[in-house]
């Protein structure tokens, strides 16, 4: 397999919804490309066959549990979040589109497998830092092992598996453009909403957004005021 969109499912099924409709929306966009989910041990049998049904390859994978549970101080999913480095090393790859459960994609995005790994968008909160919530990966045994060696002493800026990328990937801001998408890959949902505010800025917003990031507040675990957006 050349390439393949990939998505991480841990912890149980809190996620299956983000999931299914991550991979609705990737269908909807017209790829081709395979889709394949990581999966715990912890994810239901009627999840996985949820997935199955709805055209996911489902990679069974063990749980990396965050090596600095002590300095996590944002969110309890934090604890499981590290388990997505395992994308790093999947096997029969040579270049996949990292997407988290909780992005919906709005427009095709297979020009991102021109991309060279390792690409992120920039973070909304620090520019010069990379959001992780979708990144362009050339996976390798070489490159895993050294992210796993690194697990002991590299530390996370957030508690979370996005600071620590950011400390093992220090020099992404400074590398070529072509490693550093643009915002509108990578659209936190509340910056998002901002924009869609203003009647002016309305069209151009839908004309460049290509995937929506709900950072914060998850749709399916409750709408409020920052959890959903229109579209």
């Amino acid at each position: 397999m050349q390439h393949a969109y990939v998505t991480t499912l841990c912890g149980g099924d809190a996620y299956l919804p983000g999931v299914e409709v991550l991979g609705r929306s990737l269908v909807a966009s017209g790829t081709r490309e395979p889709r394949l989910a990581m999966v715990t041990s912890d994810v239901s049998t009627e999840a996985r066959a949820r997935l199955r049904a709805q055209g996911w390859e489902l990679v069974d994978v063990d749980s990396i549990e965050n090596p600095l549970a002590e300095t996590v101080q944002l969110y309890p999913r934090f604890a499981k979040t590290f388990t997505k480095l395992r994308a790093f090393g999947l096997a029969n790859t040579s270049k996949i589109v990292l997407l988290d459960a909780d992005t919906v994609v709005l427009r095709n995005i297979d020009d991102l497998f021109e991309r060279p790994g390792f690409a992120a968008a920039p973070d909304f909160f620090l520019p010069d830092r990379f959001n992780s919530g979708v990144m362009v990966v050339e996976p390798s045994p070489e490159l895993f092992a050294r992210i796993c060696e690194a697990l002991s002493s590299v530390g996370s800026y957030d508690g979370g598996d996005q600071g620590f990328l950011n400390e093992f990937f220090p020099d992404w801001y400074a590398r070529p453009v072509s490693y550093r998408l643009p915002a509108g890959y990578n659209m936190h949902h509340f910056v998002f909403q901002f924009l869609m505010g203003h009647a002016s800025l309305k069209d151009r917003v839908l004309s460049e957004v290509r995937v929506l990031h709900f950072t914060l507040q998850k749709p399916w675990m409750g709408l409020t005021l920052s959890g959903g957006a229109e579209v």
